[in-house]
């Protein structure tokens, strides 16, 4: 389909134009893109569990986006503790993390690590961008919550796989 409405650099948020260019825009494109990588690890992960809640999070980053796009205060502390609560289940089977993991692993780990990466940089972007925009707090509490919660997923994957973490120890080469 081509509306050819955004063919001088403004489209429609929220029944209101603005440059593809700006904050809110590139926050939402931002989102789109994890969007896209965490909907890819679903396509390779066997584990409902995991499947059902990267769902959730799929459903909740486009919440994210209409309270940055309105500012309708939709994104609360619950969404933040629902990811805290899913990240200590997969704290407990992954055990402690002494060390720092380097990303990879398995095929299902790796996506899932793409995605937790992708999600960084959209927290560490949407600091800069609450900077010319009224941003709901919660929304980058989300973002940091989010990112761990990925990084805890990719660990149990690669244990759910039997595939050995490569660590990064400090001061220490090959």
């Amino acid at each position: 389909m081509f509306t050819k409405t955004g063919d001088k650099g403004e489209t429609n948020v929220i029944n209101k134009r603005v440059g593809k260019d700006s904050p809110l825009v590139n926050f939402l494109g931002d989102l789109d893109e994890a969007n896209s990588f965490i909907g890819l690890a679903i396509s390779k992960i066997p584990w409902d569990d995991m499947k059902k809640d990267l769902l959730r999070v799929q459903h909740d980053l486009f919440v994210l986006g209409e309270d940055a796009s309105t500012n309708n205060g939709k994104v609360t502390q619950d969404f933040v503790k629902w990811l805290e609560e899913r990240t200590v289940y997969y704290r407990k089977e992954s055990g402690p993390i002494k060390l720092f993991v380097i990303p990879g692993g398995s095929e299902e780990a790796s996506h899932i690590h793409v995605a937790r990466s992708v999600v960084r940089r959209i927290e560490r972007n949407s600091v800069k961008y609450s900077k010319e925009l009224e941003f709901n707090k919660w929304i980058i509490v989300y973002l940091n919550r989010l990112s761990s919660l990925l990084f805890s997923m990719a660990v149990v994957a690669n244990k759910r796989k039997e595939v050995k973490e490569e660590n990064y120890d400090i001061g220490k080469y090959w």
